[in-house]
């Protein structure tokens, strides 16, 4: 048996979802562009060219709720790390798109390079917790015009697993495909197994932006994942309640399905848990208070509903360094994720509220990973586990040590042995001159002295590079 927390009644999820419908009918969505307003007009949707809003109609909504898949690959570019997300397992990535980089050795704080996108990428590739990468920091020595294009390659470059990203400019959209098919080998392939998928933030309340919207379009009819983001702010750009901002998450949620539905019926389509809250002391965004776990719970049940698959949004901190602070607030939010049912967890490595990188962390939250994937495992019960025949051989006062099922349980997953943890006796810690954080700090380093994991064909490289060169022209061209 899978654990999951049922937070909502069956008549507080209809009501969730009926208001969310009312919303969307009356109020409208704000998508801009012109030509997402005409497919949505094409479709018997009620739009204003001038407003830029859309109202959508409740039985459209709940046509493109059903044609949007639950079950999806997401494809590694080396096909042993495919994952197809169909409720059963939790699946594991780091956290992306770090401003800062907090370097493991000096512990200063600076902008990342494009050496730091490679580095945690392949620290990333080797925790065995990690299943995909989201690329984890912004590097600011490469062209900015193109900058994203330069993420995905040096992403691409250095794992086999599946990446998920953003792209952020049309213009972005041709290079970014051309570089996914030199991959795939084709087009149709690319289509069958993407290796690549695409995060898509709202903007909040009630809005898409339209580039934003319209490459996504492209997207979707190329056959990449979209991650439709909701990310409203409690008391900011959405209700100061839980239930309040749980409701805009499913209201632009909602909006992002219709459109991409109606651009491509059958695209597959992600659900993030993932609003935040203001801290309305300090005027900062967090991701580590108690009520990011209630919008996972919540949001994770309404996924459940609507048959989508699903991102929980934990193990996140609003530390500043490795620590207490982030340890805590890291297990609750992610072991809250993994309880909601959803199919995958964000992310190890980021602190700060997703704006400084930390290797050191990378380290401490794939333990923190594991457990919470422990727990996720859950439990059969049935002959087999229950060794009742064990319990008639042991008898009154014997111990069960020297069974060879004990043995074989062990060597199977029975119990949860961590990496880094420490469990040894109160005494010997001290001996051993124990410290989490050099602990951490070293297997940082041992990592990063490992081989380059996979690398691309030398003709695939050459074919990419030569994309990513064509790219900076044109980008820094456009941008001229």
């Amino acid at each position: 048996m899978i654990p999951q927390v049922k937070i909502l009644s069956d008549e507080e999820v209809q009501l969730l979802h009926t208001r969310a419908l009312d919303v969307l009918e009356k109020v409208g969505i704000k998508y801009e562009s012109p030509a997402v307003l005409r497919l949505l007009e094409e479709h018997g949707q009620r739009v204003d060219y001038d407003k830029g809003i859309a109202w959508l109609k409740p039985e459209t909504v709940e046509a493109c709720i059903k044609t949007t898949p639950r079950t999806i690959t997401l494809a590694g570019r080396v096909p042993e790390h495919d994952m197809v997300l169909d409720g059963t397992r939790l699946r594991v990535t780091t956290n992306g798109q770090g401003t800062f980089i907090q370097d493991h050795r000096t512990g200063v704080r600076r902008q990342g390079l494009v050496q730091d996108l490679r580095d945690s990428t392949k620290i990333g590739h080797h925790l065995e917790v990690v299943d995909y990468i989201w690329p984890m920091v912004v590097p600011f020595d490469v062209p900015g015009p193109s900058r994203v294009l330069h993420e995905m390659y040096h992403s691409i470059a250095m794992t086999g697993k599946h990446i998920q990203h953003e792209i952020q400019l049309p213009e972005h959209v041709p290079f970014a495909l051309e570089m996914l098919e030199v991959i795939s080998g084709s087009r149709e392939e690319l289509k069958r197994r993407p290796p690549y998928s695409v995060v898509a933030c709202t903007v909040s309340p009630l809005q898409h932006e339209p580039k934003m919207a319209e490459l996504c379009i492209d997207l979707a009819r190329a056959g990449i994942p979209i991650v439709i983001w909701p990310m409203p702010l409690t008391g900011a750009t959405a209700p100061v309640t839980v239930p309040g901002t749980c409701l805009m998450s499913l209201i632009e949620f909602l909006s992002g399905v219709v459109l991409f539905q109606l651009a491509a019926p059958g695209c597959p389509l992600i659900y993030p848990l993932g609003p935040e809250v203001l801290d309305m002391r300090s005027g900062m965004a967090v991701c580590g208070s108690p009520e990011i776990p209630l919008f996972n719970l919540v949001l994770g049940q309404m996924a459940k509903h609507y048959d989508v698959p699903a991102l929980g949004v934990g193990l996140n901190s609003d530390a500043k360094i490795p620590g207490i602070q982030a340890a805590y607030e890291s297990m609750q939010t992610g072991l809250a994720a993994a309880l909601s049912g959803a199919d995958l967890l964000v992310g190890i490595g980021i602190l700060d509220d997703n704006n400084t990188m930390s290797y050191t962390q990378m380290i401490i939250e794939s333990e923190i990973a594991g457990m919470v994937k422990r727990i996720r495992q859950g439990v059969v019960v049935n002959d087999e586990t229950l060794m009742t025949h064990l319990i008639e051989k042991a008898g009154p006062g014997q111990h069960f040590l020297g069974f060879k099922e004990t043995l074989a349980g062990l060597k199977t997953g029975a119990v949860f042995f961590p990496k880094f943890s420490y469990r040894s006796s109160y005494d010997k810690y001290f001996e051993d001159g124990n410290n989490e954080i050099e602990k951490a700090r070293a297997e940082v380093e041992r990592l990063l002295m490992m081989p380059d994991p996979e690398p691309l064909p030398p003709e695939v490289d050459r074919e990419l590079r030569r994309i990513l060169a064509a790219a900076d022209k044109a980008c820094a061209e456009s941008a001229a």
